[in-house]
């Protein structure tokens, strides 16, 4: 079940996975992952690459209900050395590189300047550009609702929980959402699943210290067994599990450079069967923890003042509305 509410987590937040901040709004990163063996004879992962990109889309003002929009992309570039029991297959066999695309709609409700409820549903179609595209089989779903509260008096933190619904899934189709953040004058704590950022402020410019994220990607892989001509559909799963100093560094009034150094823990791979069942393989069952650099430059607009927290009364006009704005969708 634990396992099952990281994967979820992984999947409706992946647009904030990579981001050194919740107050990420777009990014770029890229991931250097180093080798590492797998398996006990001899065989070892290169090292890896990932490209992660998220891009807010316009959003729709109805009334005091908001619709945005949403897009991300990743690349994922690795493979298999040419050693042990793989050392005579082909280089471009061995190589393999995946991409995952995800659209979003997010609907946002504010009840008050403390509450505000949000739904929405999430595509992901992951493929490799080599393998005859099935959407069925390449496309995962998610849909979710969460109600976020703004604690205290000056609008610091604020606390979101809800449900995620997943499909296809792999532990459960329904899991819980907990995350906390509070952002204080001389630090950040956000505390939630897939990331969790401790930060200390220095000066205005710079936020030194740990942070760690939680990832999982299933992508769809044709394989064919000796002998066999025409290739079998499997699932390649890779988790991670990274922590790491980090930081971060302003280079504008909005934009931010990150940087972060560590270990991923879990590095994990696995051969997954057409029911998402893990197959035993001797290859992939020792992969080891390896070390990682994390380079993104991300849009952290500047916040808006945060309005009283009194109860909020009905604007007379959408211009009143969008100025009178609870504070929570101001931040």
């Amino acid at each position: 079940m634990f396992r099952g509410a990281l994967f979820a987590c992984i999947v409706l937040f992946a647009g904030m996975a990579s981001a050194q901040s919740a107050e990420d709004r777009a990014y770029i990163g890229v991931t250097f992952g180093g080798g590492t063996r797998v398996g006990p004879q001899g065989a070892r992962l290169d090292d890896r690459q990932q490209l992660k990109l998220r891009l807010p889309l316009g959003a729709l003002f109805l009334g005091r209900n908001v619709l945005v929009p949403s897009f991300g992309y990743e690349g994922w570039w690795g493979g298999l050395e040419q050693r042990g029991p793989v050392a005579d297959v082909p280089k471009d066999t061995l190589d393999r590189n995946f991409h995952a695309f995800q659209l979003g709609l997010t609907g946002i409700r504010p009840l008050s300047p403390r509450w505000m409820l949000a739904a929405g549903v999430m595509a992901n179609t992951r493929t490799d550009f080599r393998s005859q595209f099935d959407f069925a089989l390449d496309t995962s779903w998610t849909g979710f609702a969460t109600a976020t509260y703004l604690m205290g008096t000056d609008g610091r933190m604020r606390l979101t929980f809800g449900l995620a619904a997943l499909y296809p899934f792999d532990f459960t189709p329904v899991v819980p959402i907990v995350s906390f953040v509070y952002r204080g004058d001389s630090y950040i704590l956000e505390l939630g699943l897939p990331r969790l950022a401790m930060l200390l402020k220095v000066g205005g410019r710079m936020e030194l210290g740990l942070t760690g994220e939680y990832g999982q990607q299933v992508f769809r892989t044709p394989f064919s067994a000796a002998g066999d001509r025409s290739p079998t559909d499997y699932y390649a799963r890779q988790t991670m599990l990274r922590v790491g100093p980090t930081v971060n560094t302003r280079v504008s009034s909005s934009l931010w450079l990150s940087t972060s150094l560590g270990v991923d823990l879990m590095n994990d791979y696995a051969l997954l069967d057409k029911d998402r069942k893990r197959m035993t393989m001797e290859l992939f069952n020792s992969t080891k923890p390896a070390p990682y650099l994390s380079v993104s430059l991300g849009w952290r607009p500047q916040p808006r003042p945060s309005a009283d927290l009194r109860p909020a009364e009905a604007p007379s006009s959408p211009a009143a509305s969008r100025a009178g704005r609870p504070s929570l969708l101001s931040r």
